[in-house]
């Protein structure tokens, strides 16, 4: 979970694009309540900043006015497809995405935009640049159109939030033949106890369902690393292998405090199973 820079996408010249070129009577709604859309767009981001997201009602209209089929046409219709002016704006929040990847799971390759309260229960945002976040499609899947009720269940916002301020990934070794691994998140004790809750909230299935994301990619990496760590551990034993993990860890962590890879090699290192037995068998 990354923090990212906010869009800085104009929400009044995205509502002209859109009204110039819409028919009636959507046209005349979305007019009607450009001006609360505007409003609103200012308070998400006041409300955002202190994290307070969760105080805003569900609502499947603008003021009794445009309802939830104009918002989603204005949507689909005027800002994503490719050949509308508002495309301009789409593509400059995809490109937020550090090195084209989902700053939710920092893993996969960000492949459309997340609507942070998701636009079928909160219209009046759909297309708010603050709600809208680069993000791949198995954490926008996992996210869906889930909604939150207090600070604590709030979940990680790329534009507001910053969860890299300690080492909380962790991983677990699985003691098998081949081996594998279970990640989670175990914040220190040192940092505020809310914060460490919304980790944990944000981390697990009922939010982005990292563990999914990250046991999936583990195998790859750890074979791609099993050859050399074995014959350190052939050549000097474990503890010639183990300062190769810790060197992989410093580069991991040196660009990603808490990268999946980094939690991965600390895993083995703690791993007594994998030092004294899996590894020995193996001749």
């Amino acid at each position: 979970m990354k923090k990212i820079n906010k869009p800085k996408n104009d929400i009044i010249v995205i509502l002209d694009n859109c009204i110039a070129n819409m028919n009636n009577p959507r046209k005349e709604h979305i007019e009607k309540v450009k001006t609360s859309i505007i409003e609103q767009t200012t308070k998400y981001d006041n409300l955002a900043t202190v994290g307070q997201l969760f105080t805003i009602h569900e609502h499947d209209n603008v003021n009794h006015i445009a309802t939830k089929d104009d918002m989603e046409a204005l949507y689909k219709q005027k800002f994503v497809p490719k050949d509308q002016p508002n495309r301009e704006f789409y593509d400059k929040i995809m490109l937020l995405a550090p090195n084209g990847k989902c700053p939710y799971c920092k893993q996969n390759i960000a492949n459309n935009l997340d609507h942070f309260l998701p636009k079928s229960k909160y219209v009046t945002f759909t297309v708010t640049p603050y709600n809208l976040v680069p993000s791949c499609s198995a954490c926008n899947t996992d996210k869906l159109a889930s909604t939150f009720s207090s600070y604590l269940e709030q979940p990680f916002h790329p534009y507001y939030d910053d969860f890299d301020d300690s080492v909380w990934l962790k991983a677990k070794l699985i003691e098998n033949e081949d081996v594998s691994f279970q990640f989670y998140a175990d914040p220190p004790s040192s940092i505020d106890a809310y914060k460490a809750e919304r980790i944990k909230q944000s981390f697990s299935i009922d939010g982005f369902g990292l563990n999914n994301i990250y046991k999936v990619h583990a195998p790859e990496v750890y074979q791609s690393c099993f050859h050399r760590i074995k014959i350190l551990f052939d050549k000097g034993g474990k503890s010639l292998a183990v300062n190769r993990l810790i060197e992989y860890i410093e580069d991991e962590q040196s660009i990603n405090i808490n990268s999946w890879k980094a939690a991965m090699y600390q895993a083995m290192i703690n791993s007594d199973w994998y030092w004294d037995i899996y590894l020995p068998r193996l001749v």
